[in-house]
C-alpha cells in the first residue's frame, strides 16, 4: 500500500494539469565557488516542507529508521527522476537571455529535522565569465504544483577565490512560479 501511495504522489508530481497553487514547498539556494571568473557547475540544495518530507518517508523508508538506505534511497531517487524532465526546476539567463543547463543531478539526499534535502549539480552548457557577463540563477515550477523559496540564507551562497569581488543582486521576478532571480558578476 505505501508503495501505491509513493506511485501515485510522483504520479502527481509529474502532472501537466493547471493547478490553483502550491502543494510542496521547497526551501532552495545555490552554491557558487568562484575560483576563476569562468563558472561551469553550480550547486543547489532543496530542503523539502514537512509534510512532503514525511510522506516521502512513510511510503519508502521500510525499516522506518528515519532514514533512507540501500534500497530504499535507490527506489526515492528513481522517484525523484520525474523531476528531471525540467531540469528540478533550474532557471538560468545569461545576459537576459534563458539558457537551458547542460545537465542537473541529484548528488546527495537524506533526512534532517525531519525533513528530506537534496544536494544538485547543475552544469552550465559552456562556462559563463562573470567578468564579462551576468548570469542570473532561480528556480522555478511555471505549473506553480511546487513552490521554491529561497533559504533564510539567501537564494545564494558564494565562496571561493573569487568570491569578494562578486556582487549577487536580487530581484523580483516576474514569472508565475519564480519568487526571486539573483544575478551575479564579478569585478576585477
Amino acid at each position: 500500500m505505501f508503495r501505491l501511495i509513493g506511485v501515485l504522489w510522483f504520479a502527481l508530481l509529474g502532472a501537466n494539469s493547471a493547478l490553483a497553487h502550491p502543494h510542496i514547498w521547497v526551501d532552495v539556494q545555490y552554491q557558487a565557488v568562484v575560483d576563476s571568473p569562468a563558472i561551469e557547475t553550480l550547486n543547489a540544495t532543496w530542503s523539502w516542507d514537512v509534510f512532503t518530507s514525511l510522506s516521502l518517508l512513510e511510503a519508502y523508508d521500510e525499516n522506518a529508521d528515519g532514514q533512507f538506505t540501500g534500497n530504499e534511497r535507490a527506489e526515492l531517487l528513481e522517484g525523484l527522476q520525474n523531476l528531471k524532465k525540467d531540469d528540478y526546476f533550474v532557471q538560468l539567463k545569461v545576459a537576459d537571455k534563458a539558457i537551458k543547463p547542460q545537465s542537473v543531478t541529484i548528488s546527495d539526499v537524506g533526512m534532517k529535522d525531519k525533513m528530506l534535502w537534496m544536494t544538485l549539480k547543475v552544469r552550465l552548457a559552456t562556462p559563463v565569465n562573470l567578468e564579462k557577463t551576468t548570469l542570473s540563477m532561480a528556480f522555478g515550477d511555471p505549473e506553480y504544483y511546487f513552490a521554491m523559496v529561497p533559504s533564510e540564507a539567501g537564494l545564494l551562497r558564494l565562496s571561493g577565490a573569487l568570491a569578494e569581488i562578486c556582487t549577487p543582486i536580487e530581484e523580483d521576478a516576474k514569472e508565475l512560479g519564480i519568487e526571486t532571480w539573483i544575478n551575479l558578476s564579478c569585478q576585477p
